[in-house]
């Protein structure tokens, strides 16, 4: 697997090299990690290339003056027997740094990654890669790609002391960590670090993080120049939060005592993070009038409040049962704050922005602007009839919060395919000389006549065409559907190759990037720098795209429709088995597939084995209007059934949305963005690889019938929550502060 990590957190070497040809993915036991030395001390290359360019000569360099030493005594050093050899190495290598300099870090194949080891702590240890990791601390690149060839078993009783944890909590952790043995461990709190160091004060420097849990937010504040204190008094916490400031060879304070406690009498800090921990304050009269003593003390400039759900079970008893506007009030009320408006809702879990008014000039969302121009611009070819369906809708509900936004779609044309009927300008490749081959200078040459400001643009496996386009309009924000890099590797070797070369240039040129789930977003983020401007959105849909579907028959089998490119993650293997597992239930159903797809002709050989034809109905490849008289038999849906397969713990399926969008309630696996099992139109399976409850799916029918009006309230969610009009002003939003901050910075 591959790794993304700051150059910076790199910081010492193994004085004995591991090969990385002997291990990969290795146990290593013993005290080999204790035997280290600073990075820029066992790295001559380092300082010599430094030397270098500030003007020295190689031959005067360290560098070139042991190793030709080397040479001369007989030894061969990467492939060079003369000292005329090792300079004219030395000459390449200023070639090569000269082109990541001005093309960005490129990394060609997966043998050659700089390679680190993981000591008892969880730190990393360099290993393999000098002049490779040497060029990127000296240019700053953001982030690089990284091999992981062998652990310290310790580390690794550290990590399934997490693993239990997180077995004990749902399948879960609180925040995500980050360290890169953690890149796919799921949190419950994901995408609020970008949001908050978006709105922090730019003149801030010091964050008192109340109630910290692991240490989440002071690890990433910390990474971008802040000085952090973090509160938290749980003990089992606080054996984590120990361990992994270790691992991230972070040095923010923490503090293990009660909150009132260490503020006494007063302490002074630039911002204040109270996410979802002051609610629990508010349950006795006692810790109420010390959650205000608490703000009457604290001298701030900003506060980040999260807060609670007031239908919570904890907080019915409770002194007080703040909403979100009476919290806000309440801090105001009782400190030196003055004003605050929302910046983000987490499942009706509001986190606001309390603020001083006077300071209000410095903030750069202050300095947002209506007045710039939104270029929305996607490679995708005419044989995608549904994508531009996509594209189209996303593009209508941006420019109903953004007028001045204009939609261009690149691609190779298909005389089937109508591309007038769209609000887009479709550029027909095959129009163009050598089209396919040209489409980034082709873009480009459009762009330029257009001008944006911003482009906002659906990802594409990254190549020479991304390259160059994010090389002359660094100003763009991504949006990405899936962790590309992992997903091409199993799918597309050739397509995996070029995005591990190009992907994290095109994405660290850019500002910022948009995840269709929080998991995502986190997962991009380790791509880039903590500062770039990442938000999520879940999937859209157009709210007058499909009808709603009428109510069937409450008699007779229930009939269930499940639409898609039937892919290995969809988990059709799961509901046969849970079919096989359960054939009297199985009998209560008839399922209706429409679509095509590899795991569907799979499946296919599965259900005659099996003798279960009579339940199943293939409808082959339908539109949207073909659909609709079998929508109207059915009384539910069901969705993805199996998304850990590539990864995922969170979904945000398209057809989920036209599901709902239809009145049809939906089942589904894991987690969905939007679509919550607390929702009465909803029901979640668990995410693993057992037999799909049939008796579960068949009381979900039977609960969804029972309410007359299901149908209604699933289509009623749909068009408030789930429409692009809705979800792309977040993109609107997201682009007018991206903007803000490039004429501040």
């Amino acid at each position: 697997m591959i790794y993304w990590v700051s150059p910076d957190i790199i910081r010492n070497c193994l004085r004995h090299e591991l090969k990385i040809t002997e291990h990969t993915d290795s146990v290593l036991h013993g005290d080999w990690d204790k035997d280290i030395v600073p990075f820029e001390e066992k790295v001559i290359f380092y300082d010599s290339f430094k030397q270098r360019l500030a003007g020295f000569p190689w031959v005067e360099t360290p560098y070139y003056t042991i190793n030709v030493k080397k040479i001369e005594n007989g030894e061969e050093k990467w492939g060079c027997r003369t000292s005329e050899q090792f300079l004219e190495r030395c000459e390449n290598l200023e070639k090569i740094f000269a082109d990541i300099k001005e093309y960005g870090f490129r990394q060609v194949g997966i043998d050659d990654c700089i390679s680190v080891a993981i000591d008892r702590d969880g730190q990393l240890l360099f290993c393999n890669g000098r002049h490779r990791l040497s060029f990127a601390k000296i240019l700053g690149i953001q982030a690089v790609p990284i091999k992981i060839i062998a652990r310290h078993p310790q580390w690794l009783a550290i990590r399934e002391e997490i693993a239990r944890y997180t077995q004990r909590h749902a399948g879960k952790i609180y925040a995500p960590i980050d360290h890169p043995d953690f890149t796919h461990t799921p949190s419950f709190h994901m995408g609020r670090s970008s949001l908050l160091i978006d709105h922090m004060i730019p003149t801030g420097e010091t964050v008192l993080d109340i109630g910290s849990h692991w240490g989440y937010m002071p690890t990433i504040l910390e990474r971008i120049g802040k000085k952090c204190v973090a509160v938290e008094r749980s003990q089992e916490e606080l054996f984590f939060i120990n361990r992994l400031q270790k691992a991230n060879e972070t040095s923010f304070e923490i503090v293990d005592q009660d909150i009132f406690d260490y503020i006494g009498d007063g302490k002074q800090f630039d911002t204040v993070l109270a996410l979802a921990i002051f609610h629990h304050f508010l349950k006795t009269k006692e810790l109420h009038s010390s959650l205000a003593s608490l703000l009457q003390s604290l001298q701030m400039k900003e506060m980040f409040l999260l807060t609670h759900h007031t239908k919570e079970n904890q907080m019915q008893r409770a002194y007080a049962n703040y909403n979100p506007t009476e919290f806000a009030e309440f801090i105001i009320e009782n400190s030196c704050l003055d004003t605050y408006h929302e910046i983000a809702d987490f499942s009706e879990r509001k986190l606001l922005h309390i603020y001083q008014k006077e300071n209000e000039s410095l903030y750069p969302h202050a300095k947002k602007s209506d007045d710039f121009r939104i270029i929305f611009l996607a490679f995708i070819n005419a044989t995608y009839p549904q994508i531009f369906n996509k594209v189209n809708g996303q593009f209508k509900g941006l420019q109903a919060n953004h007028p001045n936004s204009h939609c261009i779609v690149i691609g190779n044309g298909n005389d089937e395919i109508d591309t007038s009927k769209y609000d887009f300008d479709f550029i027909d490749l095959r129009e163009y000389p050598d089209g396919a081959d040209q489409k980034g200078p082709i873009a480009v040459e459009i762009l330029k006549r257009l001008s944006p400001d911003i482009i906002y643009m659906r990802y594409p496996v990254a190549d020479a065409h991304l390259e160059y386009l994010t090389r002359n309009f660094p100003n763009i924000i991504f949006e990405h559907q899936t962790f590309e890099l992992e997903e091409l590797q199993k799918s597309n070797p050739n397509m995996f190759f070029n995005e591990l070369a190009f992907g994290s240039t095109c994405m660290q040129r850019a500002l910022g990037g948009i995840g269709v789930t929080n998991e995502i977003t986190c997962y991009e983020r380790r791509r880039v720098s903590k500062k770039k401007h990442f938000r999520s959105i879940g999937n859209g849909i157009d709210a007058n795209s499909l009808p709603l579907s009428a109510k069937p028959s409450s008699v007779g089998k229930i009939h269930v429709l499940l639409v898609a490119d039937f892919q290995f993650w969809h988990g059709l293997d799961r509901l046969i088995s849970g079919c096989i597992t359960s054939p009297k239930i199985a009998d209560k159903f008839k399922f209706h597939l429409v679509g095509y797809g590899p795991a569907l002709e799979q499946s296919k050989e599965q259900i005659q084995e099996h003798g279960l034809e009579k339940n199943f109905v293939f409808h082959g490849h339908l539109s949207a209007d073909e659909i609709d008289p079998i929508a109207d038999l059915c009384s539910i849906a069901l969705g993805v059934l199996a998304p850990s397969r590539k990864s995922l713990s969170q979904t945000s399926a398209l057809k989920h949305r036209e599901f709902v969008l239809r009145g049809l309630p939906v089942a589904f696996a894991g987690e969905d963005m939007d679509l919550k099992p607390s929702h009465e139109f909803c029901m979640a399976f668990p995410d693993d690889e057992s037999p799909i409850d049939l008796n579960a799916l068949s009381n979900f029918a039977e609960r969804c019938q029972a309410v007359p009006t299901v149908r209604l309230l699933a289509r009623e969610f749909a068009i408030n929550n789930l429409d692009w009009k809705a979800k792309m002003k977040t993109v609107a939003d997201l682009a007018s502060l991206a903007l803000a901050y490039t004429k501040t910075s």
